[in-house]
């Protein structure tokens, strides 16, 4: 029964894509993906700062007193500290994206065309 077992290392070895999806492949859709949820939830933190610093928001103390009319400030600048970071993180994700789908050629030219030894 084990002659009929084989090492994954043996089968990449015969056929590197078994499924036809390579690895770069699939880094780019994993990508793709993470970017994707990435913009889902910028567009959710945008709706949620726009709120915020519109003053739609109703806040009630336990003791049903007022709150500080600046209550929510801090709300709103946290959720655009995290508004930023996904402008951060969408950024980084397409830069490797686009490096995967479109790899710098690699010549043995420099940038100003002169031949680097």
């Amino acid at each position: 029964m084990t002659d009929k077992v084989i090492s994954s290392d043996t089968l990449q070895a015969a056929e590197p894509t078994p499924f036809g999806v390579t690895v770069e492949e699939l880094r780019i859709a994993s990508i793709g993906s993470k970017i994707e949820f990435a913009k889902s939830e910028l567009q959710t933190v945008q709706n949620y700062v726009d709120v915020v610093y519109a003053g739609q928001i109703a806040v009630t103390a336990d003791d049903g007193s007022d709150l500080p009319v600046d209550s929510l400030a801090h709300i709103g600048s946290v959720l655009s500290n995290y508004e930023q970071m996904l402008f951060d993180q969408i950024a980084e994700l397409e830069y490797q994206q686009e490096m995967l789908l479109f790899p710098p050629k690699q010549d043995e030219d420099g940038e100003d065309g002169e031949r680097i030894e």
